[in-house]
């Protein structure tokens, strides 16, 4: 009796489809196997399923800024054995990150009182789009976001793309900055920018990574004791108030605030949770130096704090926090979350000994596939 080809085809399947999203090297290991597998897992029907399954891109890394004489972008892979990135790809002297969002790296080079060059970044496909400059500015910041409506953003790679400018202008005949904020989209798609309404307020725009929640994004004023939020949709601009506790941090604890509907419909700041990081940080001595410094967004609900021993990942729900960097001055961190499958890479070569290295995940992988073989085989006797 023949073996039943669709069935084992299709537990094949299932098995590969469980290979983890945050270790891209099981996929690139499990497609040097044979051919048959290279073309299952490079095939977009394939592809659809695997990121439709796992729902969120995973978190590949951390990129963010030091300064070392001159500023400078690094990244930290989330798990280095398993990273397809090469750090010197995310290494730019003279270059500051702004934030990571939907596949793409954000960058502007640093310069002051001066007009910047921005970068969008695809570290996956390699491709590099140099946005125009659009204004001289005192202090300024910028948001990317995929430009495809109603977009999962599974697979926003090679797609338009806006990047939302928020800056605070200079007037070069004056010498002088202005008193109000203004706010530019930039589309990849016109590859021009639009202007929205300007508010006039007087703040220091932070250079941190903006949030993204619905259809708006919030920057951070006056190291946090402010917020900007931009309207997507009806592209206005409003100043909130930051609660009465700078930064969410107070003497050792980390502080929770969501911003509600009141009972008169008037929003306003409720207090959550209060975690302390002081039994959680591994260190018996004072806490001097603390500060959030990032976050992730999807519903991933983490939040990244420095302190004087390094970064840390500090999860709310689970109160677990988690060492994702050493100790040092840090802006500002941002999170890449993206799925890197094989077939997507462009410029950015795997690290072979990684690739070819078998952790368990992908030994256990293969002792299943195998037993589906000598099941068949069984059978069709």
């Amino acid at each position: 009796m023949a073996r039943p080809p669709d069935l084992i085809d299709d537990a094949v399947t299932e098995i590969l489809l469980r290979l983890p999203p945050d270790d891209p090297a099981c996929l690139v290991r499990a497609s040097l196997v044979c051919k048959a597998w290279r073309e299952l897992l490079t095939g977009p029907a394939f592809l659809r399923r695997y990121r439709a399954f796992h729902g969120a891109p995973p978190l590949l890394g951390y990129s963010h800024n030091v300064y070392d004489e001159v500023p400078y972008a690094r990244f930290v892979a989330a798990d280095a054995r398993a990273s397809p990135f090469s750090a010197p790809a995310f290494g730019r002297l003279n270059w500051w990150v702004l934030e990571c969002r939907h596949g793409r790296v954000l960058g502007q080079s640093f310069e002051r009182h001066a007009s910047s060059n921005l970068l969008v970044w695809d570290p996956i496909t390699g491709v590099q789009h140099q946005v125009p400059v659009h204004m001289t500015y005192f202090c300024h910041t910028a948001a990317v976001l995929c430009g495809v409506a109603g977009c999962d953003h599974l697979n926003c790679h090679g797609g338009p793309f806006l990047v939302v400018s928020i800056c605070i202008p200079y007037e070069e005949e004056e010498e002088q900055a202005v008193d109000f904020i203004s706010a530019c989209v930039y589309s990849s798609e016109t590859g021009a920018w639009t202007s929205s309404p300007s508010i006039q307020f007087d703040a220091y725009i932070e250079e941190r990574p903006s949030l993204l929640a619905r259809d708006a994004l919030y920057f951070t004023l006056q190291q946090g004791r402010r917020i900007l939020k931009y309207d997507l949709v009806g592209q206005g601009l409003q100043v909130i108030d930051a609660p009465d506790m700078f930064d969410g941090l107070a003497y050792g604890n980390l502080h929770l605030w969501s911003w509600q509907a009141g009972p008169y419909g008037v929003a306003e700041w409720v207090q959550g949770r209060v975690i302390k990081l002081s039994t959680l940080l591994p260190t018996t001595g004072p806490l001097i130096s603390l500060g959030v410094i990032g976050f992730l967004e999807g519903g991933t609900y983490t939040i990244f704090v420095s302190t004087d021993v390094g970064i840390f990942a500090v999860m709310p729900k689970s109160e677990q926090m988690k060492k994702v960097c050493e100790g040092g001055f840090h802006h500002a961190i941002a999170p890449y979350m993206s799925f890197y499958t094989p077939g997507t890479g462009g410029v950015l070569i795997f690290n072979l000994y990684n690739a070819l290295c078998a952790p368990y995940t992908f030994l256990w992988c293969c002792f299943l596939l195998c037993s589906l073989k000598s099941f068949s085989q069984t059978i069709s006797k």
